[in-house]
């Protein structure tokens, strides 16, 4: 099985065949290696399980923790990588979990975190306390007032929430959105500097299909009161999996930067959602044309461009070759032998060359479905 890591970052795609972080693990590999019979050591054995369940694909940690669990085949182990692992992949994934009694979901993140396992949801004013390893939200509680942002903010945050929301039904159909404070959420007026972060995330898994993808934005919005300008800084992180007969990932990050001028709460929240609009839908673009060119370039350049004699083959002028000559010579045939000889050898190449055109057929279908996968 080949394992290949398709990797964009800023816009620009490279094919690695590994990880950078992979070096550790193999580091540590060749190391016991060269031991032999030494036996991996307790927190040689955790940080491996670590490494695994961290590098897990959008929606596949719960099987690399199966799997993971069955060859450390060392329940103590396995239980402290599983707790120091899964909410730190939770959270850099923001996964979404639904709330008990259908009060709504919560996204995973640092910028919600108020404890290890407490998350606050500020668009229902509820803390959801999660079990990270279980991915599930174990119950509710009201937030304190000391937990929920100024009512000054929440006018700009609620108005900036619901115009996101409106943007993500659109673009996403899966989507799922929110926005915290993340600085100044006290402040009871103007003239007081504050930060809202918007996030998006959106995840569409088809193990059945071999196929699973992910979307992560986060938006910082910076309301600078004295220049009354809101500096905007984004992260857009797209994931996909494809692991029918190989292993390809795709792993494309990109950041923005813009500004727009500080107003009313709702005037800030339209400005603000058409910018994000126009920034996530120009990358999509993007990526959609770069993608569209792997089989023409990026996996043509893969090849040798030159045959090992660093030179192209003249088909323009083939006769410059006395293929009769050279068959003689090599084979000692006759002049009625070489012509048979040549007779075969045409059959094989119309044969092969039909071979090739299906193959290439097929790899044109293959790149085809990549792309368009749902």
């Amino acid at each position: 099985m080949t394992n290949v890591t398709l990797q964009a970052i800023a816009g620009d795609n490279n094919l690695i065949l590994s990880p950078p972080s992979f070096a550790l693990v193999k580091a540590m590999a060749d190391e016991e290696n060269e031991l032999q019979e030494t036996e991996l050591s307790y927190d040689q054995k955790k940080e491996i399980a670590k490494w695994f369940l961290l590098n897990a694909p959008a929606g596949e940690i719960n099987y690399v923790a199966k799997d993971l669990k069955e060859v450390l085949s060392d329940e103590e182990v396995y239980n402290e990588a599983a707790m120091e692992a899964f909410p730190v992949y939770n959270k850099s994934h923001m996964i979404c979990l639904e709330m008990p009694s259908r009060a709504g979901d919560v996204i995973i993140s640092s910028y919600s975190e108020i404890t290890e396992n407490e998350y606050l949801d500020p668009r229902t004013a509820q803390v959801a306390i999660v079990d990270h390893v279980k991915q599930i939200c174990t119950k509710v509680r009201p937030a304190y007032d000391e937990e929920l942002p100024s009512s000054y903010i929440e006018e700009f945050r609620s108005a900036l929430d619901a115009e996101i929301q409106r943007y993500v039904s659109e673009s996403y159909p899966k989507g799922v959105s929110t926005v915290n404070c993340t600085k100044g959420k006290d402040a009871d007026g103007p003239g007081m500097d504050f930060e809202l972060v918007v996030i998006i995330t959106a995840r569409k898994l088809s193990p059945q299909n071999f196929c699973n993808g992910s979307w992560r934005s986060v938006w910082n919005i910076d309301f600078q009161d004295e220049s009354q300008v809101l500096d905007i800084k984004g992260k857009v992180q797209v994931g996909a999996h494809y692991f029918e007969e190989g292993n390809v990932e795709l792993d494309a990050k990109k950041e923005f930067q813009d500004s727009t001028i500080f107003q009313s709460a709702d005037d800030c929240a339209i400005a603000i959602a058409n910018i994000i609009r126009h920034h996530e839908t120009e990358y999509l673009g993007a990526l959609e044309v770069a993608y569209s060119k792997l089989p023409d370039n990026t996996f043509k350049d893969l090849r040798r461009k030159l045959p090992v004699t660093r030179t192209l083959f003249p088909w323009q002028n083939t006769l410059q070759f006395s293929l009769t000559r050279e068959v003689e010579k090599e084979l000692g045939l006759g002049k009625n032998s070489i012509i048979d000889y040549v007779s075969v050898v045409s059959v094989y190449l119309f044969f092969l060359c039909g071979f090739c055109t299906k193959l290439l057929a097929l790899y044109q279908t293959f790149c085809a479905n990549a792309m368009n996968m749902d």
